[in-house]
């Protein structure tokens, strides 16, 4: 059987030649807070004593240190709800969320940039990243799903070998319910755009609250859980993304078309990029130009649709473009309003 090396993903989107500079956000408690009208409580209530703490998180091409802490990121720039807003003091990557949502309000928008240089080349990339954080209001009988990664949902060299956390609760209103005995966890398979329930053992639960253990060997470049819990005829859920930027192998999906299909009228081009260990080992767009070239990889291309369901491709009856190639051409009738697009590789 072959060994899956890594996989990417794009929604078309356009990839430049240098370095690629992934920014992550994350946040401490979460990305949904509940309010209940009748007894005016928050859960999780932010606090100065207890904030949801949002962590930016930037990684280059070749490196598995997060470069935020460092001198590479400069000229750093938060953002909540469009106004400006001041960082934790000696971490200007680290924002500390201490108003709740307005009760009147449904969503908390938060932004942030930096200026990444490169130490070597001395080339300059604008990072920006973003965050949602939903309200949900109840009163008194909304199930909703909490997920927490208080370990952080990024493996980089600074704990590759270690174990990360995501923590699920289940409340109605804003009680958390402390009784349940069943939380149901699945990984979510990005090629064929399945769920399946994670190994044994993965995840345990006590006094209601269930934990899921991810190593990084459970993830490759990016993986998607999904908690879910059944009370009655009623099912509530929630997923959480964990990254892997200590991967030695890393796939940048990029288009030298653009990242636009106009009034049906094209088609659009993705290429593969693969690199290991810092330095590219195989480019899709030279492959395609020298057709002498035989590639030691195999590459399966997988769609998903604006609602993210995988879907069968223009003229085929499956999600998955059997192309072993490390290029695929995307069809106009292949996107409706928008598409994602994962490569998957193998050796």
């Amino acid at each position: 059987m072959a060994k899956v090396l890594a996989n990417g993903q794009i929604t078309i989107v356009d990839l430049n030649d240098g370095k690629a500079v992934q920014c992550f956000t994350q946040t401490s408690k979460g990305e949904t807070q509940i309010f209940t009208p009748d007894t005016g409580i928050y859960t999780p209530n932010y606090s100065s004593s207890a904030p949801n703490v949002i962590t930016a998180r930037v990684y280059v091409t070749g490196s598995s240190t997060d470069q935020a802490p460092t001198a590479a990121c400069t000229a750093w720039a938060w953002k909540v709800d469009g106004a400006t807003v001041t960082p934790v003091s000696g971490k200007p990557f680290q924002l500390n969320i201490v108003n709740n949502i307005p009760s009147n309000g449904s969503v908390k928008n938060i932004e942030w940039s930096c200026t990444y240089t490169d130490p070597e080349t001395k080339a300059t990339t604008k990072c920006i990243g973003y965050k949602t954080i939903s309200l949900a209001k109840s009163g008194g009988a909304l199930q909703t799903v909490q997920i927490e990664t208080p370990d952080g949902n990024t493996f980089d060299s600074s704990n590759s070998g270690k174990t990360l956390r995501a923590i699920a609760k289940f409340f109605r209103g804003n009680v958390q319910d402390t009784t349940l005995t069943s939380m149901t966890w699945e990984v979510l398979n990005v090629s064929a755009g399945t769920w399946s329930a994670v190994a044994a053992g993965n995840a345990t639960i006590s006094n209601g609250v269930s934990t899921l253990q991810v190593t990084a060997n459970d993830v490759l470049n990016f993986q998607t859980f999904r908690c879910t819990v059944k009370d009655g005829n009623d099912t509530a859920n929630a997923i959480v993304t964990f990254f892997d930027a200590s991967d030695p192998y890393v796939v940048e999906v990029y288009s030298l078309t653009g990242d636009k299909i106009v009034n049906g009228q094209q088609s659009t081009e993705l290429f593969a990029r693969l690199w290991k260990d810092g330095k590219m080992v195989e480019d899709g767009s030279a492959v395609k130009a020298d057709s002498n070239h035989a590639s030691n990889y195999t590459y399966k291309w997988t769609k998903y649709n604006s609602n993210g369901v995988a879907t069968n491709w223009n003229g085929t009856t499956s999600p998955v473009n059997a192309s072993t190639k490390p290029y695929v051409t995307v069809a106009n009738a292949d996107v409706t309003v928008r598409g994602t697009f994962i490569c998957e590789v193998s050796k």
